[in-house]
């Protein structure tokens, strides 16, 4: 027993390959540290952080409501062990000592591909997912036993994977593993000796592809981590927005908002100027300098005004939408975050877009005028009324059905042909937020449709009060969803481009739409219609001005 190893638990970060330095306190993000020199032929340094007393926040608190006084000190204890390695650096923490290090001289995928490359792939216990979505959401699951990617409900077309926890492979003596963003976790009988040795079978598992295996979809698309490639993108941006390019740049709302109370927008240096829709050009015209640098930019705001005369405001930088091709890559910054998308995805991505057919229905412009210097353009609750008036469609705007299968009651759908065919209506301005929010509420109307007798017994019922005989487009029992026709129809885009302008987290979520419908027996088209200018309206409070409504 005496010649047993030791088991230790180990947290481990690389250095990235072109830090140059002279002596390994480079690495760290604080001088305020004691150096100890390692015993025998070992390569490094550890570094421990003075401690020092100090007393919990709510101890204060407490003193205010006790006799006497209470006197609590914690001390935290911090430490980094450098080990060299040929051209690189392992840097193991100890207690907090993850905060000593300069985390920009990492590598910042070091913890997820290590983790990846040694775990068993049925052997998941956690993952930690990043969703770009209509909004963003961060989520963290736990199994009560090994399980697969499937068991998780990874959606693998916009899940971004940010650490996992799983059995180590066959191939490794770990007795644990793992690992998220530049941080790899491991357990095993090691004694300090071994360092070295773990530290070259690190960097080399790190190396490996082996996680391609069965986790290659990771790659689609990664929070870009390099603070370098980050501030040259952040350049192109800057440049792009001075030069007033709008090419693959737009504002985007960065959530989704009630527009049927928004009466428009305005941006910094022009905010009593309110525009009706979000469109790049307007910002561009409230630039008051040719130069612009990038704190200047990050410092822009976006005013949502609201029909109440309040308003809200965001970050500018946090509503574009960029994407840009350097090199061989693919960027996209969104919500205030850049991604790097996988050129072969893209490709992918383009042709499922291609299966995607245009519908045949005809629809009618829509319609923008001018009212008190103003632009204004129609909303889609005065659209929906008009199409469905000119083009005999019936009007199932704003006629909500309660599901047991839903959170909140739903629409069936805008406008109802007397083919089957559901229409849902948006308008492009929405941006990506809401554009995704209308291909999920297409896939959510059909599915509930298909599934919930008492949706269509309740939806029958609407049905039957806007025309006697309508409802037997929706039988009780046995329907037939290859009878019915998904149209996603767009305001303010023609059809040769309604696919192609879409926001790349728009298409994720129109393909995917596409994908679930059709599997379900579904058709499903796209449809886009361009703008016509006309005189204004003689009764102005019949096409209120700029709103679109987002149904929940």
């Amino acid at each position: 027993m005496s010649d047993e190893k030791p088991f230790v638990n180990l947290k481990a970060f690389l250095s990235k390959a072109d830090v140059n330095y002279v002596h390994l306190e480079h690495f760290l993000s604080s001088s305020d540290v004691v150096g100890f020199e390692l015993t025998g032929e070992i390569q490094g340094k550890l570094f421990v952080k003075r401690a020092e007393d100090k007393e919990p926040k709510w101890v204060s608190f407490i003193n205010t409501g006790i006799e006497g006084i209470l006197s609590l000190t914690n001390r935290s204890s911090s430490a980094v062990l450098l080990i060299k390695t040929d051209d690189r650096v392992i840097a193991y923490t100890f207690g907090y000592g993850r905060f000593m290090l300069d985390h920009s001289l990492f590598v910042q995928d070091f913890g997820i591909k290590t983790a990846l490359n040694t775990l068993m792939p049925h052997s998941l216990r956690s993952v930690e997912l990043f969703t770009v979505d209509r909004s963003a959401i961060q989520k963290k699951t736990q199994a009560v036993r090994d399980s697969s990617v499937d068991d998780f409900g990874i959606d693998v077309s916009k899940d971004i994977l940010r650490a996992v926890t799983g059995a180590p492979n066959r191939d490794t003596d770990f007795l644990s593993v793992s690992g998220g963003d530049s941080v790899y976790s491991f357990s095993k009988l090691a004694d300090f000796s071994d360092l070295p040795d773990i530290s070259q079978s690190l960097i080399d598992y790190y190396n490996k592809d082996l996680y391609k295996a069965n986790f290659s979809w990771v790659d689609n698309i990664r929070r870009l981590k390099n603070d370098t490639k980050r501030s040259k993108l952040e350049n192109r941006l800057r440049e792009q927005v001075e030069s007033k390019d709008a090419t693959n740049l737009a504002i985007t709302a960065p959530e989704v908002i009630s527009w049927d109370k928004v009466i428009g927008f305005s941006f910094t240096h022009s905010r009593n100027t309110i525009y009706p829709t979000l469109d790049i050009n307007d910002y561009f015209n409230c630039l008051d300098s040719d130069r612009l640098t990038l704190s200047a930019l990050k410092s822009h705001k976006l005013y949502v005004h609201q029909d109440n005369t309040s308003e809200v405001h965001y970050s500018l930088y946090k509503s574009f939408y960029f994407e840009v091709v350097d090199g061989n890559s693919t960027y996209i910054l969104f919500s205030g975050d850049w991604f790097e998308v996988d050129n072969d995805y893209i490709g992918l991505l383009n042709q499922q877009l291609s299966f995607i057919g245009i519908s045949s229905l005809n629809f009618p412009t829509v319609h923008i005028w001018s009212h008190d210097g103003k632009d204004k353009i129609e909303s889609e609750g005065a659209y929906n009324e008009r199409a469905a008036l000119l083009r005999s469609y019936h009007l199932l705007d704003k006629k909500t059905i309660k599901s047991r299968t839903t959170t909140s009651p739903i629409e069936l759908c805008d406008l109802l042909t007397d083919q089957k065919q559901f229409i849902h209506v948006k308008h492009k301005k929405g941006g990506s937020s809401g554009l995704s929010h209308l291909f999920a509420q297409g896939y959510v109307a059909a599915e509930v449709v298909l599934s919930d007798r008492e949706f269509r017994k309740k939806a029958r019922r609407k049905l039957q009060n806007i025309r006697h005989g309508l409802n037997n487009l929706i039988p009780l029992d046995r329907i037939n969803s290859h009878e019915y026709e998904v149209v996603y129809l767009i305001l303010g885009e023609d059809n040769s481009t309604v696919k192609s302008s879409l926001p790349f987290f728009s298409k994720i979520n129109l393909v995917k739409a596409y994908e679930n419908l059709t599997q379900k027996g579904f058709k499903v088209t796209i449809c886009g219609v361009g703008k016509e200018e006309i005189e204004p309206p003689q009764e102005i409070k019949e096409l209120p001005s700029e709103n679109t409504e987002l149904e929940t």
